[in-house]
């Protein structure tokens, strides 16, 4: 009876158990019969991780079935979602895998832990052309995968739900062999050491450099350069660098194009281009293109005849439509990229460049309107211009404010006898020697005169 019960207690206790080396993932698997198809496996996980995941049957990602477990929506419970990858991209959801969610799940401590007793398809599954989709429960070196989502509040309900890249992963080998004949499902504790595992390798710091580059060189381009591009064609003598900035440009966005159409390439959901954020980044592209087309068939039209052009006319249309959409697909890009910090960003700072920039266009305008009204009430005042008449009035015609009098021109001056002037009489130099001296001592000069007024 003793050597049942401690046999028992053996089988029930048979399991091994891997732990990351940050301990922020525990894995524990353990194979009830060879005779069947059925596994039992536990994965305990910090909430602090978006997701987390255990790869069986591979040291790489193709062929590989993935278990995959994060936080529902509402953040107190878990979904697992398993997953098949045929390649180095985001694994798909494999809605066959049938299994038994056991109690002991949830969110238990700030962990995200799952107790599963996988039924069906969970010691093989299809591999599409790779050499792995199967698990040896026969070997003691089994390898798989291990990796860690980024640290956000991820959750969702869907186990087809669109994921990050991770941040970490590494290869372990894990003895299955050893684990023939439990009867009980694994335990995994927050005390839990590592048991039948080892290590192979690990890579942290893991980064979507594709997706921030992309990110990074369109909202630079089309949200940044275009627009102070064509503000350069109205501040005078920076007008010349317009076409210099504009093609600048042009280039950082076909870059940013190449970075994005390889960075699609690694989530499910960008796979197939088919969404609506890359659907109207290029119509938005090939509206850029256009213009470009439009802006050299218009200059090269106005060095000819120095004439506006109707090719200069749709493209400074079309570049408000590329500025306005370039924009907006920026927002449809970080959500669908699901890095939502950063799009608060750019949202505020989109909104602080609006309304500065209205700002300061209202007030240039006011300005100019000011101008204007003080030119049209100067113009009022003043119907001739501000030109000289011809005609200044004399400053003792003035009044001490320094305009002239409202009353008409002064009146003549009155003839008084006190303002009478006596001439003394001279001789004349026209004198004949023949008159004797003292016969024109007093020559008739004519009377007293008066002064005149000169007008």
């Amino acid at each position: 009876m003793l050597t049942i019960c401690i046999t028992a207690a053996a089988a029930a206790a048979r399991q091994s158990t891997f732990l990351s080396p940050s301990r922020d993932l525990a894995f524990a698997l353990s194979v009830p019969e060879t005779g069947n198809t059925d596994l039992f496996f536990s994965i305990r996980a910090s909430v602090e991780h978006a997701w987390a995941a255990v790869g069986l049957g591979s040291d790489d990602m193709k062929g590989a079935l993935f278990l995959i477990v994060y936080r529902n929506k509402k953040r107190d419970n878990v979904t697992l979602s398993p997953r098949l990858a045929y390649g180095n991209y985001e694994p798909e959801h494999y809605p066959d895998l049938q299994y038994e969610i056991l109690p002991g799940s949830g969110i238990v401590d700030d962990h995200m832990v799952v107790n599963v007793r996988c039924i069906q398809h969970c010691r093989s599954w299809p591999a599409a052309d790779s050499n792995s989709g199967y698990m040896d429960v026969s070997s003691p070196t089994e390898k798989a995968i291990y990796a860690l989502g980024p640290r956000t509040g991820f959750g969702s309900d869907s186990p087809a739900a669109d994921l990050q890249i991770h941040r970490e992963f590494g290869v372990f080998n894990i003895d299955v062999k050893s684990t023939l004949g439990a009867t009980d499902p694994p335990v995994l504790t927050a005390d839990s050491v590592a048991e039948g595992t080892e290590l192979d390798y690990r890579n942290t710091g893991t980064r979507d450099s594709r997706s921030g580059l992309h990110g990074t060189f369109m909202v630079f381009s089309v949200v940044f350069l275009m627009p102070v591009g064509a503000a350069l064609r109205k501040l005078g003598r920076w007008a010349r660098f317009h076409i210099l900035c504009q093609l600048v440009a042009v280039v950082i966005m076909l870059a940013g194009v190449a970075t994005g159409v390889l960075a699609s390439l690694r989530y499910q959901r960008s796979r197939y281009f088919r969404s609506t954020h890359q659907i109207l980044g290029f119509v938005v592209v090939g509206f850029v293109l256009i213009q470009v087309a439009l802006g050299f068939f218009h200059r090269q039209k106005t060095i000819k005849t120095h004439a506006p052009t109707q090719y200069g006319k749709y493209h400074r249309f079309l570049g408000g439509i590329i500025v306005v959409f370039g924009t907006l697909n920026a927002f449809f890009g970080f959500d669908f990229a699901l890095d939502y910090k950063i799009g608060y960003i750019l949202c505020s700072l989109v909104i602080v460049f609006v309304f500065v920039s209205l700002f300061l266009y209202l007030g240039r305008q006011g300005i100019r309107e000011k101008y204007q009204r003080r030119a049209a009430a100067s113009a009022a005042r003043n119907p001739l211009g501000s030109a000289p008449t011809g005609y200044q009035p004399q400053p003792w015609r003035e009044n001490e404010h320094g305009s002239s009098p409202t009353e008409d021109a002064p009146p003549s001056y009155e003839s008084h006898a006190s303002q009478s002037i006596g001439l003394q009489p001279m001789p004349s130099p026209w004198r004949s020697s023949d008159v004797k001296d003292g016969g024109d001592d007093h020559p008739a000069l004519g009377g007293a005169q008066q002064p005149r007024e000169f007008a």
